[in-house]
């Protein structure tokens, strides 16, 4: 059983939790694929997850053509989606707005990944954006005097329950 892990990313949260996804997937012949880099032949597997980092409320241009050029050949496969975002608030939304219905109504899987605000990473403007962000995220916590900061964070829980899935699907095939 052949496996690709298909994505796109930014500033590398996404690629983060590919290689987590891909360790817990050991004994299976995986294979990823960075979408800004590669361009896979879905045809080629027996089973398929994608995902990518939310930037700017879109996802990455790769992965918006990859969906595109090849949305029918991923309905032919067993399918797991995921996807990466700093605004953990509006997470459902995303996975809703961004994956093509065909795709969401056919996957095994659809799980929020968590989500970093990385600053360092970022260019001037990105940078300015990003610190306006966390300061908003910053203020919403503060609680009757109290401050209780909940930054982004990845979920490591989300990303091992794909794995859990992928497995699953793997012994019905």
């Amino acid at each position: 059983m052949k496996l690709l892990i298909a994505y796109s990313t930014k500033h590398g949260t996404t690629a983060a939790c590919v290689e987590r996804l891909t360790r817990a997937l050991r004994g299976m012949e995986v294979h990823t694929a960075r979408l800004e880099t590669e361009t896979p032949n879905v045809r080629e597997y027996d089973l398929v997850l994608l995902g990518g980092s939310v930037y700017f409320g879109r996802f990455r241009p790769a992965l918006r053509q990859f969906l595109k050029e090849n949305e029918a050949a991923l309905c032919e496969k067993p399918l797991g989606l995921f996807w990466c975002c700093g605004r953990t608030e509006d997470h459902e939304y995303y996975g809703e707005k961004l994956f093509p219905r065909s795709l969401r109504e056919r996957a095994f899987a659809q799980i929020f990944f968590g989500g970093t605000l990385r600053i360092r990473e970022a260019g001037l403007w990105e940078r300015i954006l990003l610190h306006s962000m966390r300061s908003a995220i910053l203020e919403s916590e503060i609680n009757d005097g109290e401050y209780t900061p909940t930054l982004p964070t990845v979920l490591p829980e989300s990303v091992d329950m794909m794995a859990t899935y992928v497995r699953e699907a793997a012994r019905r095939l």
